[in-house]
């Protein structure tokens, strides 16, 4: 008797562990994430230009990376593909934009390639929409930005802060 009150109050035990929610169960344990400070290298994996104007769309490219070091939704993402391909596209090379387009769309999701989306962090925040204070913290580590010490990207760091103070 007393064996079996012992396996029933065990399977009983077990039955409610199984059916009681764990806020852990499905999900992977949080792991903080940290904004590590902004780095470039323009057109990853692309030309920053043509061979007669090497730097063409550089520019664009610093900007892009920009929004893929802080990352954010598939929204602001979907728009910095776009912006782009339209900045290029400015710049005298819509083919190249267009082309450029069709690659960030294809290998730019989030993940952990130092071009993949939201590239700043330590750990892949996914499409996860920053809270007012991470962004608050990004905008102020880009104001230390070893790239603020020449133009244009003193310019474009700027425009970027001011834009995503508006926010």
């Amino acid at each position: 008797m007393k064996i079996f009150f012992n396996y029933s109050l065990f399977l009983f035990l077990c039955s409610c562990a199984l059916l009681s929610p764990n806020p852990n169960r499905g999900h992977h344990l949080a792991i903080p994430t940290k904004l590590t400070p902004f780095a470039t290298d323009y057109c990853s994996e692309w030309p920053d230009g043509k061979r007669e104007d090497p730097e063409q769309w550089a520019n664009c490219c610093f900007t892009h990376d920009l929004h893929y070091w802080l990352g954010g939704t598939q929204e602001e993402r979907k728009k910095s593909d776009e912006e782009l391909k339209e900045c290029v596209k400015i710049s005298g090379a819509a083919e190249a934009g267009f082309l450029m387009y069709i690659g960030v769309r294809l290998g730019g999701e989030p993940g952990d390639a130092s071009y993949a989306w939201g590239f700043g962090w330590t750990h892949s925040r996914g499409y996860s929409p920053l809270e007012k204070e991470e962004r608050g913290h990004a905008m102020r580590l880009l104001q230390h930005s070893k790239y603020l010490q020449k133009e244009p990207e003193r310019t474009l760091i700027n425009n970027f802060i001011k834009q995503n103070l508006s926010n």
